[in-house]
């Protein structure tokens, strides 16, 4: 049966839903239309209730065709129109078409005129970036990475005419590290149903609270979202990520809009110049200023400098260079930089004397487990190399023209001459002559 729960009730046969082990598995689903070991289209097997929202319950299920386990997402009944079966059906198979790593993987779609419709995901066991973010901040490195995988993975959704709508901590999943070193890998989840769906999201039942503190200031004035709304919602999330709070905190929908409207969110200045360049563009009142999701990608991409980077720069403190370095003080020169307000130790910044071009000074290696940052060659720094080039060359030329002149002021010089007595003519003529003939 296409889109039914195949189980029925009734064919227990003491009388409870799915036999004599259905009390002990619909334990934790919380009253949910799916029991565990149900069957949906003949195929998915429902193992467990994950969670749900206004729109859309979640199940961790198995694939018996395909012996995998899956993510079940069955949408609640009432949350689409009349005349909206056909559309979901497109827009579905336009969903299937993407594909990027930090997108979750849509496997299978089931919209049938009546009964329950539902999709089949890739299912991630990782948790949620918002639960993450219950322990606090997360690291430089994973704020780097966030940005740049979401950032990728919004550009190849609005490539393909589909808006998110609902970017927001919960709806960013978090797949498994590969090792202890490996950084923060995130992963889009619920575009799906949040472009699927005509949602009534500031009303909708136990969503408003949560999607209303990252909607941008034209969703709230009523205006259709844009692909520039769902720039403004990673910035928000991304604010979120690196001080471990909200950029909207009020308690209720009603303020966080109010506060939308009126206040621009708080960027702390411990995040760094590079950080809120970046998050203050996306979080432009006026969506026509604010990046690309490849913009923001590209970006981020600059953020995320490994200290093996060879363009990474640690400069000592101590402008006499001393070698015990016993008063020295190692900080990173650059526009990009780290966030100090999750660091054990502040961000330590040189005096400006103390600092020197990066192509004569000497270069000490980043501490182990810091991240350094690169030095970028400024214009200013582009334009002093240039006049002291210009310098250099004026004096070889100077230099050249002084020793012509010392050259030719040593050679020796003609002998002078001798004066000769004043005679009458015809005699001073040929003494003139003789002179002449003389004289080399």
């Amino acid at each position: 049966m296409t889109g039914d729960i195949a189980s029925d009730p009734r064919r227990a046969s003491d009388g409870r839903r799915g036999g004599a082990d259905a009390p002990r598995a619909r334990a934790g689903l919380r009253g949910n239309t799916l029991q565990a070991g149900d069957v949906l289209a003949d195929r998915y097997r429902v193992d467990e209730f994950v969670g749900s929202g206004g729109m859309a319950s979640v199940f961790r299920a198995t694939d018996q065709a395909l012996g995998r386990t899956v993510a079940i997402k069955l949408f609640t009944p009432g949350t689409a129109g009349r005349g909206d079966e056909a559309r979901q059906v497109s827009e579905t198979r336009l969903l299937a078409s993407l594909s990027h790593h930090a997108l979750v993987t849509l496997f299978d779609a089931h919209l049938p005129e009546r009964g329950d419709a539902f999709l089949v995901m890739e299912y991630i066991d990782g948790g949620t970036l918002d639960s993450r973010l219950l322990g606090g901040a997360i690291s430089d490195e994973d704020a780097t990475s966030l940005a740049r995988e979401l950032g990728e993975a919004l550009h190849v959704v609005h490539g393909a005419g589909i808006i998110h709508r609902d970017v927001k901590p919960s709806n960013i999943l978090l797949r498994p590290a590969l090792t202890p070193q490996s950084t923060l890998r995130p992963t889009l989840a619920d575009f799906g149903i949040a472009y699927l769906v005509d949602t009534t999201r500031l009303t909708a039942p136990g969503t408003a609270i949560g999607t209303a503190a990252y909607l941008a200031p034209e969703q709230v004035r009523g205006a259709p979202p844009t692909t520039a709304s769902d720039i403004y919602s990673l910035g928000l999330v991304l604010i979120e990520a690196l001080t471990g709070r909200r950029a909207f905190a009020q308690q209720t929908p009603v303020e966080a809009i109010a506060a939308r409207l009126s206040i621009q969110p708080e960027i702390p200045a411990s995040l760094g110049p590079a950080w809120r360049s970046l998050i203050t563009d996306m979080t432009a009142r006026d969506p026509e200023q604010r990046p690309t999701a490849l913009d923001v990608a590209t970006r981020a991409r600059l953020l995320d400098v490994a200290p093996s980077d060879p363009a990474v720069t640690a400069l000592a403190g101590d402008p006499g260079g001393g070698a015990d370095g016993g008063a020295a003080s190692v900080a990173s020169v650059s526009s990009v930089s780290m966030r100090g307000a999750v660091s054990p130790a502040p961000t330590l910044m040189l005096p400006t004397e103390a600092l020197t071009d990066v192509s004569t000074a000497p270069h000490e290696a980043a501490p182990t487990g810091t991240r350094a940052e690169a030095r970028k060659p400024t214009s200013r720094t582009r334009s002093r190399r240039v006049r002291l080039w210009l310098m250099v060359l004026v004096a070889l030329l100077v230099a050249g023209v002084l020793g012509v002149v010392l050259w030719n002021a040593n050679l020796p010089s003609e002998p002078a001459q001798p004066d000769l007595p004043q005679v009458g003519e015809p005699l001073d003529t040929h003494l003139q002559d003789l002179l002449d003939e003389v004289t080399p």
